[in-house]
């Protein structure tokens, strides 16, 4: 898998988090423009995040500066149920356009 960049992208969000911060998206039902929601929120969070693009998938996965990811249902590392990010593969058609 190629990646655009170094940025570490691991993180996850605890579905409590998502209820609490996102009143109006449901974690047991989510959209394509959820997870990106989700994703974007997540990476914003980290130092050194810049939004060089970004799209909507499906109901699992969303494109942001050209990789896919997965928002994984699972717990995190404390034990927490949460969306774990994964990412799954990355686009160099995606990446030229971003350029």
């Amino acid at each position: 898998m190629v990646m655009p960049d170094d940025f570490d992208y691991s993180t996850s969000i605890a579905i409590m988090d998502v209820r609490e911060l996102f009143p109006s998206i449901d974690p047991e039902n989510l959209s394509p423009q959820d997870v990106v929601s989700i994703l974007l929120h997540l990476f914003m969070q980290k130092d050194g995040f810049v939004n060089r693009g970004h799209e909507t998938n499906n109901k699992e996965t969303g494109w942001v500066n050209a990789i896919l990811f997965r928002l994984k249902r699972g717990d995190d590392e404390n034990g927490v149920e949460s969306f774990v990010v994964e990412p799954i593969g990355s686009s160099v058609d995606k990446m030229t356009e971003l350029l």
